[in-house]
């Protein structure tokens, strides 16, 4: 039975344990970041056409400063799961984007979206891909509104479970660079590994420090992730992971 090392948020880990489980891997849990409010005072949103999530962190941190939107104020998300911490806010999504912020400015670039101006809610460090949106006539202003903190171990801790795991899932850039720092000189444990990511832009953070990503979900989520991985490995679709 394949062993999955799962590195996101603690608070998501016992979610995520039970989809595995289910898909039949073990799981060895090692959450490599969490996350801390920025102080931050949000702008009068009524001078705004679109408000934008990239996360469901952004939508808590941000909401729980508003009284409310206006309803002048088209709201886009990435993902279901930052639309579903919207719907908790009594909010309905007007665009649900499927992966980042590229295909926003993939729709400015076709005309499929009318021009106005944008609020981003972010992280403190964020994908800079959105500020292209500017080149097709729109006004963006980034509000970053928490930061990403990475988790430290004993190098002994961090070499124990990585060394149980076959696969190493990574949901974010952070996640991975956090293991990196983490695991100081012994990079070379991840050698071995089936690195996944959860979608193209944490795999472009993993290539471009030098490691094979060898599997990509159809879509950012983690039931589809542990199903697609469950398949791959059990040959259904007749192809395998990269190795």
């Amino acid at each position: 039975m394949p062993t999955v090392l799962l590195t996101r948020p603690q608070e998501e880990i016992p979610k995520d344990t039970q989809i595995f489980k289910r898909f039949g891997f073990e799981v060895v849990s090692l959450p490599l970041i969490g996350f801390e409010e920025l102080e931050f005072s949000p702008p009068r949103l009524e001078d705004f056409d679109y408000l934008y999530f990239g996360s469901k962190r952004g939508v808590r941190f941000f909401l729980k400063k508003v009284e409310e939107i206006p309803p002048s104020v088209r709201v886009v998300t990435v993902g279901e799961k930052t639309a579903e911490e919207l719907r908790k806010w009594n909010l309905k999504p007007f665009k649900v984007l499927k992966s980042s912020s590229r295909e926003l400015v993939e729709l400015a670039r076709k005309g499929q979206l009318k021009r106005g101006k944008i609020l981003a809610i972010t992280p403190k460090d964020y994908i800079k891909d959105i500020h292209r949106i500017e080149e097709f006539g729109f006004f963006l202003k980034v509000l970053p509104v928490y930061k990403t903190v990475f988790i430290k171990y004993p190098l002994s801790v961090v070499e124990r479970e990585v060394k149980k795991a076959d696969i190493a899932i990574f949901t974010s850039p952070s996640t991975f660079i956090s293991l990196l720092e983490n695991l100081q000189n012994r990079k070379e444990l991840l050698d071995t590994k089936i690195i996944v990511a959860i979608g193209k832009t944490t795999a472009g953070a993993i290539e471009g420090r030098g490691f094979k990503v060898s599997f990509i979900p159809s879509r950012p989520n983690t039931e589809i992730l542990a199903r697609e991985l469950r398949e791959e490995l059990n040959g259904f679709k007749g192809k395998n992971v990269k190795r």
